[in-house]
């Protein structure tokens, strides 16, 4: 499952184009083959890729599940299920707003909360 932290409204907004791309490809919580992760060694961190070929995506702020739930429970945040309607329909996370991403694109978030935190999923 991919996870995505998105900092309230504004932050949506910004990554919006970095979640579409990585919500419409296959795998793409896949690592990427000598990129880092937070605390990483520095003997890996001298084998990232270079930033001309990571994708966007990677730069995507990410959440652990626990976390999460952590957050929903004690309304600091809320979780959106980007994939549209039909998966939504078939299975989701209990408590996520169905808020598919077409409509995020479209702009159309005007009610997500602006004084929470937006977990995005998409896989």
């Amino acid at each position: 499952m991919n996870i995505i932290l998105k900092m309230g409204v504004s932050a949506l907004t910004v990554g919006m184009a970095i979640t579409a791309a990585g919500c419409t490809k296959s795998g793409a919580s896949t690592p990427r083959v000598g990129a880092t992760t937070p605390g990483a060694s520095s003997a890996q961190s001298t084998t990232a890729v270079p930033p001309s070929t990571q994708n966007a995506e990677d730069k995507i702020p990410r959440v652990k599940v626990d976390d999460a739930k952590k957050m929903v429970a004690e309304g600091k945040a809320i979780i959106i299920d980007v994939r549209g309607d039909d998966p939504y329909r078939m299975s989701h996370i209990k408590g996520a707003l169905d808020v598919p991403l077409t409509k995020l694109n479209n702009g159309e978030f005007k009610d997500l909360p602006k004084d929470k935190l937006i977990i995005a999923y998409c896989s």
